[in-house]
């Protein structure tokens, strides 16, 4: 089983007013930047998708409905009540609870709308013919999202912090174990911080 956490309860500090959720804006013509990523997995061969929320948590829920109740994958959505303290590594490991019995997760930010369904699919398929224990998406040798990690790693995820640098820690530790894979999809790097990466993007 292969599990998309899709990491969406930050408080979108960059952006202003920090009253805002980016994650909620427009992107596409009737999708929202959270859609428009949850669309990508939801058309993907992804067997579980978790949403992992925090900020303002119940617009994201409501916003996302339409998409979950249209589609035939599971969806879960699990609140991460350390986002203000806990940093990413917080709401990755809240997403991981929910995907401990997979093989293997596909993680990525929520705030990185233009990843490509055919990117997912690819990562799933190298997995399956490889099985390495690390995956990177990358685009002009440049790193990107999303992250898919073997099951034989989920142990040491679920130990990092903000403090020991999330899952850069894993990163560096397993460097060798990574495989890279070269995609043409620049959407793998464009992530949105700020009203003007909006307006670049739409």
């Amino acid at each position: 089983m292969f599990v998309g956490i899709l990491l969406a309860a930050g408080e979108s500090k960059r952006f202003s007013p920090i009253s805002e959720n980016k994650l909620l804006y427009e992107i596409k013509p009737h999708l929202s930047v959270i859609e428009t990523l949850l669309d990508a997995f939801l058309k993907s061969q992804i067997d579980k998708i978790v949403i992992v929320v925090g900020f303002q948590q119940e617009r994201i829920v409501e916003k996302i409905q339409p998409l979950i109740e249209e589609s035939n994958i599971e969806v879960e959505t699990a609140y991460n009540s350390q986002y203000k303290t806990g940093g990413m590594s917080s709401s990755v490991i809240k997403g991981m609870e929910c995907a401990i019995d997979a093989s293997a997760v596909l993680i990525t930010p929520g705030d990185i709308p233009f990843i490509p369904t055919d990117v997912i699919d690819r990562l799933i398929e190298y997995y399956l013919l490889n099985k390495p224990e690390i995956i990177v998406p990358t685009y002009n040798n440049r790193k990107g999202h999303p992250i898919m990690i073997k099951s034989t790693l989920f142990p040491e995820i679920m130990t990092i912090s903000e403090e020991k640098r999330g899952l850069k820690e894993i990163m560096t530790k397993y460097q060798e174990s990574i495989t890279y894979l070269g995609t043409d999809a620049e959407g793998i790097l464009s992530d949105i911080d700020t009203k003007g990466d909006l307006r670049k993007f739409s």
